[in-house]
């Protein structure tokens, strides 16, 4: 059970929760946050099933509305997944005009939780910190999970109460892709794309092929960039074909976190014992794998916003242009 897990792996996080649910105390609103951590979701949703189920405890996690809601099925539940793409200001405004009406469900209560709050365009935050200063009753609660809370607004932290998770060990899921049939390298990294096992994915899926591919061309070029436009275009963009553009859109996720991942073990010096793959950080290491992290964060952010993704990318090779000319 997710509770026994929690109270074995983050015991602060189990005490705090249940002693809120102990002494009716619940905060409307919570930010769970951590580096790379899966368990801050799991445990969001054992929050919201404790709190439909108001026993003033942990619920059972077994039940038929357990189950619903762990399922996303309970209407009063709504679960937005900032991980996957970017949430939008209509899916905050159908929330909250959905969260202002009686609630369906008997227990009364509703609940929204926002996963990678930090994947959300500015009018869509600004929607919800409207709605967190003016909430529409009692009975209201929000759970926001965040990786990286630095990146957040203050005014949504001040207005949360923060419960840290550790740094998570990834070894299982690691394991798990690796007995899928990925290559050592590519669990590797795709643990730190997705934080957990992702049974949708498989060993040839063409976004995260084309995405690495694309990554160790950039590097391969960082001598010579100047035809990095016309590159990631004929070998990146131009794949995913008219009318696909949802497959660029998760292609461009893939890429932004694989080539964050390998700067990030570049600046660290964190090798994995593949050939290829430590090369690779080699070549990193000789350009100011700082710097150039931070144009891709820079421009990683931006994916959160409205601005059309294959102009990011033609932004982030000129720029990468820029930033070589330099070293």
């Amino acid at each position: 059970m997710v509770k026994e897990e929690i109270k074995k792996k983050e015991s602060i996080v189990y005490a705090t929760l249940r002693n809120a649910l102990l002494s009716d105390s619940v905060a409307h609103s919570y930010l769970f946050a951590g580096d790379l951590n899966p368990l801050k979701t799991r445990t969001a949703i054992l929050l919201a099933q404790s709190i439909v189920e108001g026993k003033g405890d942990f619920a059972c996690e077994t039940c038929k509305t357990c189950n619903r809601i762990k399922q996303g099925l309970y209407y009063d539940v709504r679960y937005l997944d900032g991980r996957k793409e970017s949430i939008k200001d209509e899916q905050i405004e159908d929330l909250l005009n959905e969260f202002s009406r009686t609630a369906l469900e008997k227990s009364g209560k509703k609940i929204y939780i926002i996963d990678n709050i930090n994947h959300m365009s500015s009018k869509a935050m600004n929607h919800l910190l409207k709605f967190m200063e003016e909430p529409s009753n009692d009975n209201t609660y929000g759970i926001f999970i965040t990786d990286d809370i630095d990146g957040l607004l203050p005014t949504i932290v001040s207005r949360c109460q923060t419960i840290t998770f550790k740094t998570h060990d990834f070894s299982e899921a690691r394991e798990l892709y690796e007995n899928a049939g990925f290559e050592t390298i590519d669990a590797y990294l795709l643990v730190n794309v997705f934080h957990s096992f992702n049974e949708e994915i498989k060993t040839d899926d063409n976004s995260y092929l084309l995405a690495l591919d694309a990554v160790k061309m950039v590097i391969d070029h960082l001598d010579t960039p100047y035809d990095l436009p016309a590159l990631l275009y004929k070998q990146f963009y131009l794949p995913f074909g008219r009318g696909r553009e949802n497959g660029f859109m998760d292609g461009s996720e893939y890429f932004m976190k694989i080539f964050r991942t390998m700067l990030e073990d570049a600046i660290s010096d964190k090798r994995q014992n593949d050939h290829e793959y430590d090369s690779y950080l080699s070549n990193l290491q000789r350009k100011q794998p700082v710097e150039l992290l931070g144009i891709i964060n820079d421009i990683y952010s931006r994916f959160s916003s409205s601005a059309d993704r294959k102009l990011l990318f033609d932004q982030m090779a000129f720029e990468i242009i820029s930033y070589t000319s330099r070293c």
